[in-house]
């Protein structure tokens, strides 16, 4: 069953141009690696913060057929020296605050179980 992870910060606007950068570099290592991370997609969205106009919150999804073994090779991946380097240029992007006024400091993932009977896919509105 398909498992998505999501991770949501916040980010200086003057530094989106910079985090777009650090992450196609490192999405481009991973894509090199495809045993690095389990996942069979990423996606990653960004949007104003209303209470700070120099802020954005940015959410990626990581979407996975086996989360155990997507939550594995996280774990593994902190090891690799490259993808160690990509995380750190990542950390010192994001703002130390909470993502949303309701939400605890930090970096926290959040793991969403995919409900299948609801899963709509319409490629002919992609055009």
């Amino acid at each position: 069953m398909a498992k998505v992870e999501t991770m949501h910060y916040r980010v200086l606007k003057k530094n989106h141009d910079k985090m777009i950068a650090a992450l196609v570099k490192a999405l481009d290592y991973q894509k090199a690696h495809p045993s690095l991370i389990h996942y069979s997609l990423s996606r990653t969205w960004y949007r104003p913060v209303t209470d700070d106009p120099t802020q954005e919150i940015w959410m990626f999804m990581d979407e996975s057929n086996d989360h155990e073994q997507y939550a594995t090779t996280m774990k593994t991946a902190e090891s690799d020296d490259q993808a160690g380097d990509f995380r750190q240029q990542f950390i010192s992007m994001v703002i130390p605050d909470k993502p949303f006024s309701d939400e605890e400091v930090g970096l926290n993932h959040v793991v969403w179980e995919e409900i299948p009977e609801l899963h709509v896919e319409l490629p002919e509105n992609n055009q």
